[in-house]
């Protein structure tokens, strides 16, 4: 991980339940992992639902196509000279109908032995199949053992935390076990739904048998309402009308608490996704965000992973920055304020203001 600057998302495409167009995406070809490469991106984190790809129980088989797909995709990464990192995304979507099998809960909201007996058979069932399929990949692969596993966004019941790290340490076992190139991979393994506060709430480090190769992930989009739903448009503590939380002192605090309980610990980590979304006449204040957020994760030794989901119009969830159809890159002085951010070794306090 220590050759890892900024990483960019390969968002709503791979990671589509049905198929990798089905959300307004084009066809992922090889351009545009060259296009990623030639802006600066390091790593590439490339989401995958498999829920759709599976056979029945007991063996879960995965259908040869989409594997063969999504490692024809990690290839286009390698090619470019990035790396890449693959995961079980929407597996784990919080009420996604049809697709969440990776749940916390039964029907009724809760806790449920069977529940839990069933997902870890399914999830094992998967990543043993992972773990053969990609093991010849060398180490510029990384695996990510699931995505944002929630039951809402309340406080969580404790037992979660449990299941989470359950989850967690069999992947690791799974991927040890099965050797080669998987013994010494690098593994990414996240908290309760990437969230940083429930993260150190209840989080523990799955047991590796390998040294040094596991790494933690959270996601950053504090706050949702600028950063995602944009119903508001300013950020930072002197702009008019910006959120009562959630701007400079908040996130300096919590990549200060992520850097003395993991980094100083030895645990690396990384921002597996964060953003900010476009909205027509917040321009500067996106700018801002990106830079300040950038700069604060980079320099407390955090790798940052940009969500790009390909939307680059106007409002609620637009987090694209290059163009899925013509490679292009739509927004450049949010890039270079981006890697201005993770260059910087300057003051927080210095960056412009919008």
């Amino acid at each position: 991980m220590a050759s890892w600057g900024l990483g960019w998302n390969l968002g709503n495409s791979l990671d589509v339940p049905e198929n990798e167009t089905a959300w307004g995406n084009p066809v992922v070809d090889a351009s545009l992992l060259q296009a990623i490469a030639d802006a600066g991106f390091d790593v590439v984190r490339v989401p995958v639902t498999w829920s759709l790809f599976t056979g029945t129980a007991p063996n879960y088989t995965l259908d040869a196509a989409r594997v063969a797909r999504v490692k024809e995709v990690v290839g286009y990464v390698l090619d470019a000279g990035m790396d890449a990192i693959i995961n079980l995304h929407h597996d784990g979507a919080d009420n996604l109908e049809g697709v969440e099998w990776l749940t916390l809960t039964d029907a009724n909201g809760n806790v449920s032995e069977a529940v839990n007996s069933a997902v870890q058979a399914r999830f094992s069932a998967v990543w043993t199949q992972l773990a053969e399929q990609f093991g010849a990949f060398d180490d510029r692969l990384s695996f990510e053992s699931m995505n944002e596993i929630h039951d809402g966004y309340d406080a969580p019941n404790p037992q979660y935390y449990t299941i989470i790290n359950a989850l967690n340490q069999t992947f690791v076992d799974i991927v040890r076990a099965s050797g080669g190139n998987n013994a010494t991979r690098k593994l990414v393994v996240p908290g309760y739904n990437t969230n940083i506060d429930y993260t150190l709430a209840g989080f523990v480090a799955p047991t590796d048998p390998t040294a040094d190769r596991l790494i933690l992930s959270v996601h950053f989009y504090d706050p949702w309402s600028f950063a995602g739903e944009a119903s508001t448009t300013t950020w930072g503590s002197a702009s008019p009308g910006a959120d009562s939380w959630g701007q400079e002192s908040h996130v300096v605090s919590q990549f200060d608490k992520l850097r003395s309980t993991y980094i100083e610990q030895g645990l690396p980590v990384i921002i597996g996704e964060y953003g900010a979304t476009n909205r027509t006449g917040s321009e500067t204040y996106r700018r801002y965000y990106m830079e300040y957020v950038t700069q604060a994760a980079c320099q407390r030794g955090m790798v940052p992973v940009y969500w790009d989901n390909g939307g680059t119009g106007s409002g609620p969830d637009n987090f694209g920055l290059i163009s899925r159809s013509s490679k292009q890159i739509v927004f450049p002085e949010i890039l270079a304020a981006m890697f201005r951010g993770c260059e910087s070794t300057g003051s927080l306090d210095a960056i412009a203001k919008p």
